[in-house]
């Protein structure tokens, strides 16, 4: 078993100096538990330590959005990769839909009725096409319940620990204690995002904007004619 919500609560206890036994306590239970369910969902946003899958066919152009998504890593639709750089400005849908030509995969993220989605430019032809969606999560249930465990591995659960005892000691003025546990989670933090990039070999390649293939411009000149516009 891992470090379970009770055991996060007891450390956190300790980091505060209160033991969290009367009501005279500065920081009542309810208070704790929504500052460590708050650090739990800022660790995995800083760290990317949690990921995810999940794969599906395309249909009426979209993709609606794994709930607890934060940032895709990467998507493949019919074994064709659809890195970061094919995501596009809505206000950029003329250059690369209308008057692009082609039928390369651009998506913008908007929400509709509360659902987030990725929504595919007319001209895609994805429509029927099996996507693998490879992203980054947090937790979307509340912990609660004392043997309740958070999505993250269990060597980084004190790292939301560390977060909520800064964010609840900032509150009270004690800054220097703040600080210290606010250095802690940064460490944690450190650790558990280059260990997690060691293992799906994260590579940092330049993605220019070259607009579409028929019409790519770079600086204000034409690619390939040589002259400017």
């Amino acid at each position: 078993m891992g470090m379970t919500f009770s055991e996060q609560q007891t450390l956190l206890s300790e980091l505060l100096g209160d033991p969290n036994v009367s009501s005279e306590d500065m920081f009542p239970l309810a208070r704790r538990k929504a500052a460590l369910n708050r650090g739990d969902i800022q660790f995995c946003k800083d760290s990317h330590v949690v990921r995810e899958y999940v794969t599906g066919t395309v249909a009426s152009n979209e993709i609606d959005v794994p709930s607890g998504w934060l940032e895709n890593f990467t998507l493949i639709i019919d074994d064709d990769v659809i890195d970061s750089w094919r995501q596009i400005d809505l206000h950029q849908w003329e250059r690369y839909d209308a008057n692009s030509g082609s039928d390369e995969p651009y998506y913008y993220l908007w929400e509709f009725s509360g659902t987030k989605k990725m929504k595919f430019l007319d001209s895609a032809g994805v429509n029927g096409k099996t996507y693998e969606l490879y992203y980054f999560r947090k937790q979307i249930t509340a912990l609660s319940d004392d043997a309740d465990e958070s999505i993250i591995p269990d060597e980084y659960r004190e790292g939301p620990v560390y977060w909520a005892a800064y964010w609840l000691l900032k509150q009270i003025g004690k800054e220097e204690l703040s600080a210290l546990r606010k250095n802690d989670y940064g460490e944690l933090v450190g650790q558990a995002t280059l260990k997690t990039e060691r293992e799906y070999k994260k590579e940092n390649r330049a993605n220019p904007d070259m607009g579409s293939q028929t019409n790519r411009d770079i600086g204000g000149y034409k690619q390939g004619d040589g002259g400017a516009w």
